[in-house]
């Protein structure tokens, strides 16, 4: 395969899907709390979303061999190597779970690559 580096961009679906619960999650609160509570759980809901709007995205990725990846964040400077546990297909997204210790669950969204990019994706997944 000749193209397995991925330059990601920042996802509008994931966006979209984390307001919509966010916004089924606040309705089905509104219909079992009192106002005051309700008001409050909203506020701490939007600080809890702004704080996850600051994590670090993932900017590049890259297969190198067998399970090795090389991988870079938006508060990083170098490329890191990572370990690769598997890749999981959901379709609109793909989950990469590393090996422990090393770095937390990585979500790609369809929209964050090109069409070419996103279907090079798809089959390393269903490789490893």
């Amino acid at each position: 395969m000749a193209n397995r580096a991925f330059h990601l961009k920042r996802s509008c679906l994931a966006i979209v899907f984390q307001c919509s619960f966010f916004i089924l999650f606040l309705i089905v609160l509104q219909q079992t709390l009192s106002i005051w509570l309700w008001l409050l759980s909203c506020i701490l809901a939007c600080i809890g979303y702004f704080f996850l709007l600051k994590a670090p995205r993932p900017l590049y990725f890259e297969h190198l061999q067998a399970q090795e990846w090389s991988l870079l964040k938006t508060d990083q400077s170098v490329v890191q190597k990572v370990m690769i546990h598997h890749l999981v297909d959901h379709q609109l997204y793909i989950v990469v779970h590393f090996q422990k210790g090393q770095h937390n669950s990585l979500v790609i969204w369809r929209d964050q690559l090109p069409r070419l990019e996103w279907k090079a994706l798809k089959k390393l997944a269903q490789l490893l």
